[in-house]
């Protein structure tokens, strides 16, 4: 709402229309103070030519405005005696300075609605007693010319400030996009490499244990079905609010670590948890981050560490979540230096980094290491206690 003011506020049409309003008082004005004849109506509406192009939302020079809506004024001043139009030259001063096509006209208008009074009194010839009315409409003149600068400046800034809520939205569209990236490459990433090792460990136990291979796939099946319940879950973030879709399930969040971890197990990733503290009470944001950091670091291990044993390690502290994932020596051959070109550590980064966590991730002895410190906000309860 507050958006689609601006916009129009800033748009020309706002002030084609507040400006020949005016002009149309400023002549009804004259005409009430002043005898109305043939010409003196032929001559106003002249004057009111480019107001009423600009009320039509026809492009209008500020030659022929400085032309008509001060001079057609300035003549009807002094051909028959109403002072009362030089309120139309203000007006045309004001919107040539609001509008600033063009300084000489802006200037050849500001000096000439200030010399129509000074005229005017000069043809009566009673300069002395009426020269304080030269003064009144001088400085009206500047003051007209100052308000012109003035709404100049406000649509400058308000133009500015709409391309630059054009540019935060774009910035906003685009970071919803690498979040949702980053989601969908967990989910799937960290499923997938369950599913294929459930399969693997089936296909290989098949013919003497046909028990433990349907087992493993019912593991396989129970974890697909989940990262594909994960994946829609996202994807339906991208729908429209109003198009409904039903409720959503809920996120993972550091509660989930310890089945996420039994699962990676199961499947045969050498992995095991501990979970210190009072999980349950992590705020869902940071408790997402946590599971999101976990599900691909753990995933890794099957690319760039298989056969290696692993530890994941939680801990709640008062003000903080403290996330750690490290594996030892990698007994089989990883997988070729930059696969997947990086995204997984740049997305637990940027996760911890939106929460003002820090995450670090690097060589540790004979193994790797990744360390998550993420803050975790006060509950109520703990604040009143």
């Amino acid at each position: 709402m507050e958006q689609t003011g601006l916009r129009a506020w800033g748009d020309s049409s706002a002030a084609g229309l507040a400006f020949p309003l005016a002009a149309l008082a400023a002549a009804l004005l004259v005409f009430l103070t002043s005898g109305i004849t043939v010409g003196l109506v032929g001559m106003l509406v002249a004057a009111l030519v480019p107001w009423a192009l600009l009320a039509g939302q026809v492009r209008v020079g500020p030659w022929p405005m400085a032309a008509l809506g001060v001079g057609m004024p300035a003549l009807v001043t002094l051909w028959y005696d109403a002072p009362g139009a030089i309120f139309l030259a203000l007006l045309a001063v004001a919107w040539l300075a609001a509008t600033g096509r063009s300084w000489p006209a802006e200037a050849l208008a500001t000096l000439g609605a200030v010399a129509v009074p000074a005229v005017f009194v000069g043809l009566d010839g009673a300069w002395r007693e009426d020269y304080p009315a030269v003064v009144f409409f001088g400085t009206g003149t500047m003051f007209s010319w100052l308000i012109g600068r003035i709404l100049r400046r406000e649509r400058r800034l308000v133009a500015a400030l709409t391309e630059a809520q054009q540019r935060l939205d774009v910035a906003a569209a685009a970071a919803e996009r690498r979040r949702i990236a980053h989601d969908v490459h967990d989910a799937i990433g960290h499923g997938l490499t369950v599913v294929l090792l459930n399969l693997v460990g089936a296909r290989q136990v098949l013919d003497r244990d046909p028990v433990a291979a349907a087992e493993a796939l019912d593991r396989a099946e129970r974890v697909g079905r989940d990262s594909l319940q994960s994946v829609r879950a996202i994807v339906g973030l991208l729908r429209d609010p109003a198009d409904g879709g039903g409720a959503r399930p809920p996120s993972p969040g550091a509660v989930d670590v310890a089945a996420l971890v039994r699962d990676a197990a199961e499947a045969g990733l050498p992995v095991r948890g501990e979970l210190v503290g009072d999980l349950g009470s992590v705020d869902p944001y940071t408790g997402l981050a946590a599971y999101r950091i976990v599900q691909e670091a753990v995933s890794n291990l099957r690319h760039h560490a298989p056969g290696a044993e692993a530890v994941v390690r939680i801990v709640r502290h008062a003000d903080r979540l403290a996330v750690s994932v490290r594996n030892g020596a990698p007994a089989g051959t990883a997988a070729p230096a930059g696969r997947g070109g990086g995204n997984g550590l740049d997305g637990m980064r940027r996760r911890a980094g939106t929460l003002g966590g820090t995450l670090s991730a690097g060589p540790d002895g004979d193994g790797w290491l990744v360390e998550a410190s993420l803050p975790v906000p006060r509950t109520a309860d703990e604040e009143a206690g």
